[in-house]
């Protein structure tokens, strides 16, 4: 094609000036040292921020577009700026568009930052380190432009993140202690910062071995600070890498938590820039196979799983399982305010183990530890109730309260088996009160209420509860086989009780209380004093005692428990030829030492003192009386007869009989001085 010379003389124009402009582009970085600006670029920061900045060497391009490279930057920290900084990076880039600047608006096509880590601190006193930027931006005054001025808008159409992170420190999450965590890595694409509109995140942030993954959103209305809405996800989070961040998302922390198992998660969380720590999320979890453990507690809590609805500080939990040892519960839980949770439920179970769940919860280093006593202030009379609680250390129990309901089909404690237990639960700080129980218990029911305290030095319990028409003889078995078979019959009465220790030794040691009760129409195995006292009934004719068992009417006794003992004044053994009456105590280690007085019935005692007539000295009312001690081992005790009971009831009969004489002569005198005759039939 031919052109005219004006056409190839302004072709040969425009290459020669894009020559001289590709020629420039390419001398401009090398002319002109753009690192002595950099002082100038500091001081615009720091009289910006208040911070100092620290910049690497700085390249400047022109082609494909204008833009410069930052090799490194450091912004100090407000509270330490000799030592601290709060944002460091490895590399910053930064490229202009020219179409936005020729309009009057500073168009920045793209920022790459390459391996930035960014420090959030909080003191104690709740201040984060960035608070001082949030004030300087909202107390700045706008700027005006003056009458030959525009102000020049700035946007940014894409930031990139590369391996960056986030370290946060706080002190104002448990006083005293430095809590910090190390969010990353983390990889993001921001973008329309500054456009008018909201500015869009994609993130992935690394937290430990999990990754997240969410879609952001940041805006800011005007006179409101900026809020940044996240939609997260992540169908495989760890348990043990969500720990890490849970002083931050508004959820307890008990000392020493561990944490395992993995989590699903879905929904959103609304984060405001200026108080992170009043992020509100909403969404589900699913946990599967979870396990928990803090330091209070001996052995993790396992097989946590359920679904869990959550929105801002209340959450529902559905299908919620948990296994401790051979114990299980299920069922459905309501959680309010997660840093003190508030928990109402509703729970159920095919076994518990309380022996297994007060272990986990009781300090290994109070195992084997002498029993402390019970406090002086749970006197016998106080309901569970009515007593003061105990706090819990500062681990799960510690920070819990609620109520709820619970039906357990079968509960072992110790050496005894309950079976279909309801009860109306309440906690709080370790301490679990059990209302309206009712349970069945050895072929009989026992009501009522019981107390559990746990998570202190070592586990503490309170009952009063009735019992009715309970089988005695399995459940003297259960407390002590060497029981077995001594008593039968059916146990009524009521029974209020305090203890602590974690094993049978410690709740024997320091129960104390009180108790009334009543076996009805029962059997009593023919011990020592009864094989001999048989002996002599059946010299009589009598057959109310067995030589192998009596069979009685009721036996009644009121206790007072304290210090291994359960002492009374008026055991009482009531039978057909036979009545017992003893004082003294009953051991809880199945010993006794017991003042025994046997009343035969009038009829026995009529046929042993007419075939043995001094019998008669032993005596009263009609009855005869028969004194001894029982002392030793409960299932075969020593019989002793008390001689000096004895002798004494004899002297008492010699005595009356001695003044009945007296008497008699006395009178007979009188009637002989006065001249009368003995009444007839004296």
């Amino acid at each position: 094609m031919n052109l005219p010379r004006w056409g190839r003389r302004s072709l040969i124009a425009v290459a020669s000036l894009g020559v001289l402009l590709l020629a420039a582009a390419l001398a401009v970085p090398l002319l002109v040292d753009v690192n002595r600006y950099s002082p100038l670029i500091a001081a615009r920061v720091r009289e910006a921020t208040g911070r100092r900045v620290s910049l690497g060497g700085i390249s400047v391009t022109l082609l494909p577009s204008p833009g410069l490279t930052v090799r490194s930057l450091k912004i100090s920290s407000a509270r330490d700026p000799e030592r601290t900084h709060d944002l460091m990076a490895d590399s910053l880039s930064i490229r202009l568009g020219l179409l936005g600047l020729l309009r009057g608006r500073l168009s920045v096509r793209s920022i790459v930052f390459d391996g930035p880590a960014l420090v959030l601190f909080r003191d104690a006193r709740g201040r984060w380190n960035f608070e001082d930027l949030l004030e300087r931006a909202a107390s700045a005054p706008p700027r005006e432009a003056g009458p030959q001025q525009t102000p020049i808008a700035v946007s940014v159409e894409r930031a990139v993140v590369r391996n960056g992170k986030i370290l946060v420190y706080d002190d104002a999450v448990e006083p005293g202690t430095r809590s910090q965590v190390v969010l990353g890595p983390i990889d993001a694409v921001i973008e329309g910062w500054g456009a008018g509109g909201e500015t869009r995140l994609d993130l992935s942030i690394g937290l430990g071995d999990s990754r997240l993954r969410a879609d952001a959103r940041l805006s800011a209305l005007p006179g409101h600070s900026p809020i940044l809405r996240l939609a997260a996800r992540s169908k495989s989070l760890r348990a043990e890498d969500l720990v890490r961040v849970v002083p931050w998302i508004g959820v307890a922390r008990p000392r020493g938590l561990k944490a395992g198992g993995t989590i699903q998660l879905e929904g959103e969380a609304t984060i405001p820039i200026d108080r992170p720590e009043r992020l509100r999320f909403k969404g589900n979890l699913r946990l599967a196979d979870v396990s928990y453990r803090d330091a209070t507690m001996t052995r993790p809590l396992e097989r946590i799983s359920g679904r869990v609805s959550v929105d801002g500080d209340r959450a529902v939990w559905q299908d919620f399982t948990v296994k401790a040892g051979s114990s299980s519960l299920l069922g459905r839980l309501q959680v309010e305010d997660f840093l003190k949770p508030r928990v109402g439920f509703a729970l159920s179970s095919s076994g518990l183990d309380l022996d297994e769940i007060i272990s986990t919860f009781t300090p290994a280093s109070s195992a084997g530890a002498a029993p402390a006593a019970v406090r002086a202030g749970d006197s016998a009379g106080d309901s569970p109730a009515s007593r003061p609680r105990e706090a819990a250390g500062a681990g799960l129990l510690g920070e819990i309260s609620g109520n709820g309901t619970l039906a357990v089909k079968r509960i072992r404690f110790q050496t005894f088996d309950l079976a279909d237990v309801h009860a109306s639960v309440r906690c709080a700080r370790g301490v679990f009160l059990l209302e309206q129980m009712r349970a069945a218990f050895y072929g009989g029911s026992l009501n009522g209420s019981a107390e559990v305290a746990l998570g202190g030095r070592e586990p503490r319990y309170a009952m009063g509860v009735r019992l009715e028409q309970v089988d005695l003889a399995p459940l003297l078995a259960a407390y002590d086989p060497a029981l077995k078979d001594l008593l039968q019959g059916r146990l009524a009465g009521g029974l209020d009780l305090v203890a602590a220790g974690a094993d049978m030794e410690s709740i024997l040691a320091t129960t104390r209380g009180s108790g009334s009760l009543e076996v009805g129409k029962g059997t009593l195995t023919s011990f020592n004093v009864l094989k001999q006292i048989a002996v002599l009934l059946e010299l009589a004719g009598g057959k109310g005692v067995g030589r192998d068992q009596t069979p009685f009417e009721h036996l009644r006794a009121t206790l007072d428990i304290a210090d291994r003992r359960a002492r009374t004044e008026d055991i009482v053994l009531h039978s057909a030829d036979l009545d017992l009456e003893g004082k003294g105590w009953v051991g809880l280690d199945a010993t006794l030492d017991l003042d025994v007085t046997a009343r035969f019935s009038e009829g026995s005692t009529r046929g042993m003192v007419a075939r043995n007539a001094p019998l008669e000295n032993l005596t009263d009312q009609g009855r005869l009386l028969v004194y001894c001690n029982l002392s030793g081992d409960l299932a075969a005790p020593r019989f002793r007869l008390d001689s000096k009971a004895q002798a004494r009831q004899v002297g008492e009969k010699a005595g009356e009989r001695a003044r009945g004489k007296l008497r008699d002569r006395l009178r007979d005198r009188i009637l002989k001085q006065l001249g009368q005759e003995e009444p007839p039939g004296d």
